[in-house]
């Protein structure tokens, strides 16, 4: 299963808020929503920084001539690029990332052409060469609205045949694949963006460049009244299931430990020292990937060709 935002809380106050064994309005202000999640986002951001188990993609429209982008909101500052493509025409082409004696070494002065390596630093991704290659655009054709899960545009020229991921005002959207006017079986309102209603005529812009990177937990909002939106609890955590109950029981015993010292020691953990197993699991995990059998090449009926006659 996946968890949600809601499995975590309710496991948390089930751990620690039981009424008849706290002691006065210190104690029930202690165990709000406000500071079970703030207790939970330090450890969650402890996870993350330490195991770098949370990983995102953040994409954008980039367009000819722009030559250096902000980092991805959220991104761990040590190690946090792992991987960078660019879309050219429904290509994709990953970028190496090089140091800045390399990049400024080969290109002393301004070179505009296909991007092939980047360069991280502080909070600044710049391409080199500088880009020359503008993203694909186009206009919806009908109506936007929040259930639909088909995009009809004026036409889909350039844009990738599958999977490809286009900005709608604020929203971002990924597709499954296409024909010449639609992107079929959409995920609206992708990498933390709101599904909005879109009108006719509005401009679709293709998120030419993806930024694979290691994140940090998104932020759990709680309102001035102390409770928490259905959207934000509905989330899934972005943890290894099997990591979440020590997750849980480490912010439980963060709350109780300011008021029942004996309730707390059932769910302390030591926590740095399950970091490191749990940085330990994804390695392996992650290993795996690269240990598969040999794959085949592709029939001839099997390539992108013999569907979208590329």
């Amino acid at each position: 299963m996946s968890y949600t935002v809601r499995d975590v809380i309710e496991r948390i106050r089930f751990n620690t808020a039981t009424e008849n064994q706290l002691i006065g309005k210190s104690s029930n202000e202690l165990f709000s929503n406000k500071n079970i999640v703030a207790q939970l986002k330090f450890a969650l951001d402890d996870y993350a920084k330490y195991t770098k188990a949370l990983q995102a993609i953040y994409s954008l429209p980039v367009d000819s001539e722009v030559s250096a982008i902000d980092e991805p909101p959220g991104i761990l500052r040590s190690e946090g690029i792992r991987f960078l493509v660019w879309f050219i025409n429904g290509y994709a082409y990953p970028l190496n990332e090089q140091n800045l004696n390399n990049t400024y070494g080969n290109f002393p002065t301004p070179i505009q052409g296909l991007p092939k390596w980047y360069n991280y630093w502080n909070d600044t991704i710049t391409f080199y060469p500088q880009n020359g290659n503008g993203f694909n655009t186009t206009c919806l054709k009908n109506d936007l609205n929040l259930d639909d899960t088909v995009v009809c545009v004026q036409n889909t020229n350039g844009f990738p045949p599958k999977n490809g991921r286009i900005t709608v005002g604020k929203e971002k959207i990924k597709y499954e694949y296409k024909d010449g006017n639609h992107f079929y079986n959409c995920t609206r309102g992708i990498e933390n963006t709101i599904v909005d209603v879109h009108n006719y005529g509005e401009c679709v812009l293709e998120n030419n460049v993806w930024i694979y990177y290691h994140t940090l937990h998104f932020d759990i909002p709680v309102n001035p009244d102390d409770t928490i939106k259905d959207s934000d609890l509905n989330k899934k955590l972005l943890v290894v299931d099997e990591h979440i109950e020590i997750i849980c029981d480490y912010a439980s015993y963060k709350l109780l430990s300011k008021v029942d010292a004996e309730r707390a020691a059932h769910y302390k953990v030591n926590f740095s020292d399950w970091l490191k197993e749990a940085k330990r699991d994804i390695i392996k995990g992650r290993s795996r990937v690269t240990k598969t059998s040999f794959i085949r090449q592709a029939f001839e009926f099997e390539k992108e060709s013999a569907y979208w006659g590329m």
